[in-house]
C-alpha cells in the first residue's frame, strides 16, 4: 500500500509529461500554420480591406491546422502583419489538477523584406501574339505591376520595364540626331551610343561604312522610327549578346540604326520595292546603289532625294519598325499600364534581341542608365514568348526578310549565308541562351521566363534553361492561364521574411 501511495507522483509526473508533450506538438502546428497563414496575408499587400485579409488568414488556417483554432486576430500595420490564434489541447491526465483542457497560442508576424527591386518585362509582340493572345498578356502584366506595387508602398524601391521585341526592338526616336539645312547631322545633337557617322563595319548590302544612316533616313524623308540592329561581336567583346558599353574606341560597340534597303520587286517575292530603280542588291556597281538613295558621293556625301518613291502600305528604309519603344525603368505605374495596352502585334520573334535589351534596362551605363546600384538592389527580367526564333528564311536571293541581323545572305548569324529555317532557328536558339547567361552570371539578374500556347519542344529547353532556375520556368499552353502564372512569378519576386 505504501508504495502504490508512492508510486502516484510518478504517475502523475509522467502524465503530465504526456500532455506536455501533445501541448507542444499542437503549439509547433499551430506556429506553422499561422507563418503560413501570416505570409499570405502580407504577401497581398496593404491594399487589401481588413476583411479580405482576415478571410485569408482563416482560409490558410483552416488548410495547415487539424485541431479547431480560436481567437483569431489579424493586426496589420502599413506592410506589417501580425496573426495570432490559439487552440485547446485536451488533457488526458489534466483531471488530477481538475483540468480537461489547456490553452495553447502563438503568433507570426511578417512583413515586406526592405529590398529594392528593378523589373523588366521582356514582351513578345510578334504577328502571332494578335488578338486574345495580345489581350491575355497585356491583362496580367497590368495585374503584376498592381499586385507588386501594392506589396511595395515606396515607389523609389520598385520600378518597372517594359522591352517589347519582335523582329527588331525598338529604343526610342528620340535619340536620334536633327540636321541642319544641308541635310546634315548636327552637332552634338544624337545618342553618343548609336553609329550617328557609319562608322560601324557592320555589312550592308547597299549602305556602305562611312555613310550615315541617318542622313539617308533625312534624304529620303523619312524619320527614323527608333530600331536598331544586333551588335556585331569584336575583340572586345560579345556585343550581340552582352551589355558593352558603347564607346567611341571601339566602332562595334555602337548600336547602328535599322535601315531596311529598297528590294526588288514583289513579283520576285519581296515586300519593300520604295524606290523606282532596276538596281539589284547583289552585285553590280556601289556607286550605282548609293546613287539610288541619292548618296552622289561616297567621300563628299552628296545628297538629293531619289527621283521616285512610295512609302505606301509601310514600305520604306523602316520596315520591320512597328514594335513601340522601350519604356526605362520608372516608377509611374499608370504610365507604365497605358503604356502596356498600346502594345501591338507584328513581325518575327527574335527573342535574343528581347533579352539583349531587357539586360540593357538594367544595366547602370547607356543607352538608358536608369539602374540605381544600392544595397539589396533585386535585378529581375520576365521574358515571355509564344513561338520559335524565327530569322524570316525565304527563297529569294537575300536568303531572308530583313531583320535585327541584316539578311541572310550578310553571314551576320555566325558566318552561315544559306541555311534551313531550322539551322537559322538553333542559332538563333544559341545566342539567346548566352545572352541569358551574361544576365545571370555577369549582371546577377534573377530571370523568369514563360512559353505561351507553344508547344515546340526545342523552344521549352531553351526558355528553361534561359530562366534561373527550372522552377523560374513557366509552361501556358493557354492564355487562360496567364493571370496565375504572373501571379505566382508576383509571389515568388517579392521576398518576406518573418519577423517572428
Amino acid at each position: 500500500m505504501i508504495a502504490a501511495v508512492a508510486m502516484l507522483p510518478l504517475v502523475g509526473v509522467a502524465g503530465l509529461a504526456v500532455d506536455y508533450t501533445s501541448m507542444s506538438r499542437v503549439r509547433t502546428e499551430l506556429q506553422q500554420a499561422l507563418d503560413t497563414a501570416v505570409l499570405a496575408v502580407a504577401q497581398k499587400g496593404s491594399q487589401i480591406s481588413n476583411a479580405e485579409a482576415e478571410r485569408i488568414a482563416r482560409r490558410f488556417l483552416s488548410g495547415n491546422l487539424d485541431p479547431e483554432y480560436i481567437g483569431l486576430m489579424v493586426l496589420r500595420r502599413g506592410t506589417s502583419v501580425t496573426v495570432q490564434a490559439q487552440v485547446d489541447v485536451g488533457l488526458y491526465f489534466g483531471g488530477i489538477l481538475g483540468k480537461k483542457s489547456m490553452p495553447v497560442s502563438a503568433a507570426s508576424s511578417a512583413d515586406v523584406a526592405l529590398l529594392s527591386y528593378e523589373i523588366a518585362l521582356v514582351l513578345d509582340t510578334t504577328g502571332s501574339m494578335y488578338g486574345g493572345k495580345l489581350q491575355a498578356m497585356k491583362d496580367a502584366v497590368v495585374g503584376l505591376i498592381d499586385n507588386i506595387s501594392a506589396q511595395v508602398p515606396d515607389k523609389n524601391r520598385l520600378k518597372f520595364s517594359l522591352v517589347p521585341f519582335a523582329t527588331f526592338v525598338n529604343v526610342g526616336p528620340q535619340y536620334g540626331p536633327e540636321f541642319d539645312a544641308k541635310g546634315r547631322i548636327r552637332k552634338g545633337t544624337g545618342a553618343a551610343w548609336l553609329d550617328l557617322k557609319g562608322r560601324s563595319k557592320i555589312p550592308q548590302l547597299e549602305l556602305k561604312a562611312g555613310i550615315s544612316r541617318f542622313e539617308v533616313f533625312h534624304n529620303l524623308k523619312q524619320e527614323w522610327k527608333g530600331c536598331v540592329e544586333t551588335r556585331m561581336p569584336s575583340k572586345k567583346g560579345d556585343h550581340d549578346v552582352d551589355d558593352t558599353p558603347a564607346v567611341n574606341s571601339d566602332n562595334a560597340s555602337l548600336f547602328v540604326p535599322a535601315f531596311a534597303i529598297d528590294e526588288p520587286s514583289r513579283w520576285e517575292g519581296y515586300w519593300n520595292d520604295y524606290i523606282a530603280s532596276s538596281v539589284r542588291p547583289l552585285g553590280g556597281l556601289v556607286d550605282l546603289k548609293l546613287k539610288k538613295y541619292g548618296v552622289l558621293d561616297l567621300l563628299g556625301l552628296v545628297l538629293s532625294p531619289p527621283s521616285s518613291t512610295d512609302f505606301s502600305d509601310g514600305k520604306g528604309p523602316n520596315k520591320g519598325c512597328d514594335m513601340q519603344p522601350i519604356t526605362p525603368l520608372s516608377n509611374d505605374y499608370k504610365a507604365l499600364e497605358r503604356k502596356v495596352g498600346q502594345l501591338q502585334a507584328n513581325g518575327n520573334t527574335n527573342i535574343m534581341e528581347g533579352v539583349a535589351w531587357g539586360m540593357r534596362v538594367l544595366s547602370p551605363h547607356e543607352p538608358f542608365a536608369g539602374s540605381e546600384p544600392r544595397n539589396g538592389l533585386q535585378k529581375i527580367m520576365i521574358v515571355l514568348t509564344d513561338g520559335s526564333n524565327v530569322f524570316g528564311n525565304t527563297g529569294t536571293e537575300l536568303g531572308s526578310t530583313y531583320s535585327s541581323f541584316g539578311y541572310l545572305v550578310d553571314g551576320r548569324l555566325d558566318g552561315l549565308t544559306a541555311a534551313s529555317s531550322s539551322r537559322t532557328t538553333l542559332e538563333m536558339n544559341r545566342k539567346t541562351l548566352a545572352a541569358c547567361g551574361n544576365a545571370k552570371t555577369k549582371y546577377d539578374i534573377d530571370i523568369y521566363t514563360i512559353r505561351l500556347e507553344e508547344p515546340d519542344v526545342a523552344t521549352g529547353t531553351m526558355l528553361c534553361d534561359c530562366a534561373s532556375d527550372p522552377s523560374q520556368f513557366f509552361d501556358a499552353p493557354s492564355r487562360s492561364q496567364l493571370k496565375d502564372v504572373f501571379q505566382k512569378i508576383g509571389e515568388k519576386i517579392i521576398e518576406l521574411r518573418l519577423s517572428s
